[in-house]
């Protein structure tokens, strides 16, 4: 397989993680960030996007062709990608593509455009995103809208977020006031931040939600909470132990990295998965990738090294990529 390719030169497993040299890490690094940017234009919808992402954080300037040829794919969840792409990068040179984009016929590409529209400058689109909030055709629309305006990092939208909170949209769907709650704790509202925290108690979806958002927030005030859920809940499952281990090494805690290597070697043990119950060996290793960067031990390198390598699933391998690409950055 061509994502494999990248990176079977070099790529014996290890059980030790030797000092790499700095031509060593130089390697790495390239054969890493070239099987992103390969990643980024796969014919797999959700390779594409695992790998857009990915580039976003890691190599934003080298993936920059690719999150443009993204925003005329004909899969609205890649267009998606390369929209929302263009506005954390605040691509302007692309902002003629953005704006037609908020006329895509899918509502999830017109959201992202509208991001990026705001983000390149274009304020007045921050009304479609807020009306997305309010009116949108279903919860997950309303939800992403809610998270989108968040990523805006700009603090004018707080009085209207917490109106948002009473409208009837919001108020009947604990998903869509997660994502509120979400969006604006992410800009600096501690009434929200210690919703977040409350709701990491509650029943277990909400609590996946919760702490999948104080992770991704790297709040100091949320670590007790992250903390609990990896080392005091002992009936926690293993897929929101392993998101409390990314939020606290974000926070700069090491306390996950065991869990999260044992687990990059998970297999579901149900042999039947269903539509129903789909398998979780995906799920929990790429959860264990993700919190092994943000830990960021450099001792991962020989495992992700060599799981990168595999071609058995490129979802895994670009997330791993993904993962190499930062440790190797710090």
């Amino acid at each position: 397989m061509i994502l494999a390719a990248a990176l079977l030169g070099g790529c014996e497993s290890n059980t030790a993680a030797p000092a790499l040299s700095p031509q060593a890490r130089l390697e790495l690094e390239n054969r890493s960030l070239n099987l992103l940017l390969l990643a980024a234009e796969s014919d797999l919808d959700d390779v594409s996007c695992n790998a857009i992402e990915a580039l976003v954080r890691v190599a934003p300037r080298a993936g920059l062709p690719a999150f443009r040829k993204a925003t005329v794919s004909p899969s609205p969840l890649v267009r998606y990608a390369g929209f929302v792409a263009l506005g954390e990068l605040r691509d302007r040179d692309s902002l003629k593509a953005v704006m037609a984009a908020v006329a895509d016929p899918h509502p999830h590409v017109r959201l992202a455009a509208a991001f990026a529209a705001c983000r390149c400058g274009k304020d007045g689109y921050a009304r479609l995103l807020f009306g997305a909030l309010k009116d949108g055709p279903d919860e997950n629309a309303r939800a992403e809208a809610a998270s989108l305006i968040g990523r805006l990092q700009d603090r004018r939208a707080t009085k209207r977020l917490r109106a948002a909170l009473t409208w009837p949209g919001s108020a009947k769907s604990k998903h869509v006031t997660l994502a509120i709650h979400g969006a604006l704790a992410a800009l600096g509202d501690q009434d929200s931040l210690h919703e977040l925290i409350n709701y990491s108690q509650g029943d277990p979806a909400s609590r996946t939600e919760a702490l999948l958002l104080l992770a991704d927030l790297g709040n100091p005030e949320g670590r007790d909470a992250l903390r609990y859920r990896l080392l005091g809940a002992s009936e926690e499952y293993d897929e929101a132990r392993l998101i409390a281990a990314r939020g606290l090494g974000k926070l700069g805690y090491r306390d996950g990295y065991d869990l999260a290597l044992k687990m990059l070697a998970f297999i579901d043990p149900d042999p039947s998965p269903t539509p129903e119950n789909p398998s979780r060996t995906f799920p929990v290793r790429s959860m264990a990738i993700h919190a092994l960067a943000e830990i960021g031990d450099p001792r991962a390198l020989p495992a992700l090294r060599a799981l990168a390598a595999v071609p058995d699933d490129a979802r895994l391998q670009v997330a791993a990529c993904y993962a190499i690409c930062r440790i190797l950055a710090r």
